[in-house]
């Protein structure tokens, strides 16, 4: 990626171009903010309250500097933004910097720190932690060829509290994350899914293989491709998942999910379960977040939890199984809410049961 554009630039310079500013930019903005917070110390429910503010915005369906333009107090109804995190938004999107009184926090934390956050597994402890012991650049894509460079001769494992696998999974992370920033277009996602799962019914033509995640959302970008499909016999369509001709490697073979790395660093995900769960599976797996988070507190106050292999009564400590999400959603006494429609907004009391 450019530094240029980098979104994480909004802590190296403390101000970007905003003729058009995305959601993601917002996002990893107020995510930077809570990675200060947290490494400063500056309040549990405050830096929940950031990352929660995050979530809401990566994955909300409207852009938030569009509904800014035509009237600020349209942010007002987005959820998780209170407004004390709404002042921030507001003085971003007027001048593309940061909210004064943050500008004096973020000159404490070295610039590296928000490079490394992006990356899976090192949060913003340990990102901190890195950069005390360590000599980084200010631009980030340096700071990340030089983590890289640390990785790979052994001085990370050196540093308190790190060790020989963490350094090991800093290094396969970053060379990943370096390979992945760039979600696919949706048209290119679900293209590359149907060519997989063409190949699947060739040998397994009574089989159906379902899209999950953003992909099954018909989100406007897809990062990885996740694929699930039922049946009491997983050990053949896991063999024959593995040995996909345009697969360039395996990155982990098991009873009931693998997952294959295709070129430009691709990662396709299958998942099976037995029939009786298929429902579960495909609920667990498709909605946003959020989504997912209404859902819980929802069915916490039924007294039911809820996984992948179903719905667990609290009292009693049985779970029941849902061949369908039309049951699954039902037993919760809602009606089937379609996969486009789950994104953690209104959908549980729009889809209440009369």
């Amino acid at each position: 990626m450019d530094p240029s554009v980098c979104p994480s630039n909004i802590a190296y310079n403390y101000s970007v171009s905003h003729d058009q500013y995305s959601n993601q930019q917002v996002a990893t903005y107020l995510q930077n903010i809570a990675t200060v917070y947290t490494i400063l110390q500056k309040g549990h429910f405050r830096i929940v309250a950031y990352e929660n503010a995050t979530d809401t915005i990566l994955n909300y369906p409207e852009n938030l500097y569009t509904l800014w333009l035509k009237d600020p107090k349209q942010l007002d109804a987005v959820p998780n933004i209170g407004p004390s995190i709404l002042k921030k938004i507001d003085y971003f999107f007027k001048y593309g910097k940061l909210y004064p009184s943050l500008k004096p926090l973020f000159k404490k934390i070295h610039p590296a720190v928000f490079a490394f956050t992006p990356i899976n597994g090192v949060g913003p402890l340990i990102a901190q932690k890195l950069a005390q012991h360590l000599r980084f650049s200010h631009t980030p894509s340096l700071a990340l060829d030089q983590l890289i460079k640390y990785a790979q001769t052994g001085k990370i494992r050196k540093i308190p509290g790190l060790s020989e696998k963490s350094e090991k999974l800093i290094l396969d992370n970053t060379l990943s994350f370096l390979g992945r920033q760039n979600r696919m277009p949706y048209k290119t996602a679900l293209k590359l899914a149907n060519q997989i799962i063409a190949y699947l019914h060739q040998k397994f033509p009574k089989i159906e293989f379902m899209p999950l995640g953003s992909l099954r959302r018909q989100s406007d970008t897809v990062g990885d491709i996740d694929l699930a499909t039922a049946t009491d016999n997983p050990k053949p369509i896991i063999d024959y998942f593995l040995a996909y001709p345009k697969s360039v490697e395996t990155i982990t073979s098991g009873k009931n999910k693998a997952s294959l790395r295709l070129l430009h660093d691709v990662h396709v995900d299958l998942m099976i379960k037995p029939p009786s769960s298929f429902g579960s599976l495909l609920q667990h797996f498709t909605g946003n977040k959020l989504h997912n988070i209404l859902l819980r507190k929802h069915a916490l106050k039924l007294g039911f939890s809820l996984s992948e292999y179903g719905i667990k009564n609290l009292k009693t400590g049985k779970i029941k199984r849902f061949s369908t999400e039309v049951n699954f959603y039902n037993f919760l006494g809602l009606k089937f809410i379609p996969p486009q429609y789950r994104l953690g907004k209104s959908e549980i009391e729009d889809y209440k049961l009369l």
